[in-house]
């Protein structure tokens, strides 16, 4: 229903109830069901996308004739572009899923209770950035067709099975411009509830895990990048971590933060385009050396960026060892090991660890955890903290020349 000149009201739409999987013979390998519970929204013409998007989808499975079976109980996703003008816009996606379950052919099942997804894109442009993914999606389609080898072995096409100089730069174009149409964004996943669950026993389960990552200027000279993750109440009951001292060292629950600034976003890019085409090659030998070439020169545009990496404040926490860590590091073409800085550790409760892997000298983790303990204890810093119990402290550093020391001895 036209809403004005530039956009449609949308309301009232389904997908199909049941959509079979056929494989390259036609036949029925498997299907998706989807129950349409509402989907609603407003299409800009001048965006070429839902400006605002509410949809809400029950009882989603997935099967296969290889025992393949993966399962949502419901699925809410709302999406919400404004548009800035220019074709540049701003979008918020939500998206919240239920009752995820996943079935492996021994009978065991992984489940997901809740998963919660949030990005943010800012200042996409998002014409342009559609019409590149438009090409670069027809185009990998095209070079899977090729590809594909009929009963004799050959293509399936009859043709060569390779892009043409003129498609493996349209390749190549296609992602230097999607790389351009972004700014940057920040995005988020959390699950809640995970488990693991077969024959009646529960080895593997964590109450949350999140993961969040937050990236700026990937169309600019230089970007940053700020990643972080968490989990809580982690919890593994297999045979192999039966061990009183892996039990007590097991880390419950933690987090880890690392930015990354002066990524030299824009020649990574280059390097990304200039190798695509040769990749794409229908010669393994050629398409293998491309690759090859191009992580080769993307660790050299890395090394020479002088890019900063920074840990935040990060932690693990077990039954009873804490262990806290932050610290810096930069990029330097002429360092050893290609980065020069340090780490802060502080680790409280090794001497309860200690004295219970003490109690069970013959168990070969006990053992391990003895080496390490005295490994540990050989370089530590002890002080004592403000609740009255030692810390141990260590300095990790990296020196330009390859040298690590840990509280200025050497490793």
């Amino acid at each position: 229903k036209p809403k004005d000149e530039n956009s449609y009201e949308v309301s009232n739409l389904t997908v199909p109830q049941t959509m079979p999987f056929k494989g390259p013979d036609g036949k029925d390998k498997g299907k998706l069901a989807v129950t349409t519970k509402s989907f609603s929204g407003v299409y800009s013409k001048a965006l070429t996308t839902f400006q605002q998007l509410d949809a809400e989808f029950a009882d989603i499975t997935a099967t296969d004739d290889r025992g393949g079976d993966v399962a949502l109980s419901n699925a809410k996703v709302t999406v919400n572009v404004t548009d800035k003008g220019d074709g540049v816009a701003d979008a918020v996606v939500k998206a919240s899923l239920a009752g995820f379950t996943a079935k492996e052919e021994a009978g065991g099942v992984f489940s997901v209770a809740e998963t919660q997804l949030h990005g943010k894109y800012d200042s996409w442009k998002l014409a342009e950035y559609q019409a590149a993914a438009l090409k670069y999606q027809e185009l990998i389609l095209k070079q899977a067709s090729l590809l594909e080898p009929d009963a004799s072995g050959q293509p399936a096409s009859g043709q060569p099975a390779s892009l043409t100089p003129e498609e493996q730069k349209a390749l190549a174009d296609a992602v230097a411009a999607m790389a351009a149409s972004i700014k940057g964004g920040d995005f988020k996943i959390a699950f809640k509830d995970l488990k693991f669950t077969e024959a009646g026993e529960e080895p593997f389960s964590m109450g949350g895990l999140t993961l969040a990552t937050a990236i700026d200027g990937i169309n600019q000279e230089k970007a940053s990048l700020n990643f972080d993750i968490a989990h809580q109440d982690l919890v593994v009951k297999s045979p192999d971590m039966a061990s009183p001292v892996t039990q007590a060292s097991l880390p419950k629950s933690g987090n880890l933060g690392i930015k990354v600034s002066d990524i030299p976003s824009q020649d990574m890019v280059k390097v990304l385009t200039d190798n695509l085409p040769g990749m794409a090659s229908s010669d393994p030998a050629m398409a293998q050396a491309n690759a090859m070439a191009m992580l080769v020169a993307l660790q050299a545009v890395v090394q020479s960026s002088g890019a900063k990496i920074e840990i935040a404040p990060s932690q693990l926490l077990s039954q009873l060892v804490e262990i806290k860590a932050d610290g810096a590091f930069n990029v330097q073409p002429q360092a050893v090991y290609g980065i020069v800085g340090g780490l802060d550790v502080a680790i409280r409760g090794i001497d309860e660890l200690l004295a219970l892997a003490q109690q069970t000298p013959e168990d070969f983790e006990a053992q391990q955890a003895m080496q390490s303990i005295q490994m540990l204890q050989a370089y530590s810093a002890r002080e004592q903290g403000a609740d009255g119990k030692p810390v141990d402290k260590f300095k990790i550093e990296v020196g330009e020349g390859g040298q690590l020391t840990v509280n200025g001895k050497p490793m």
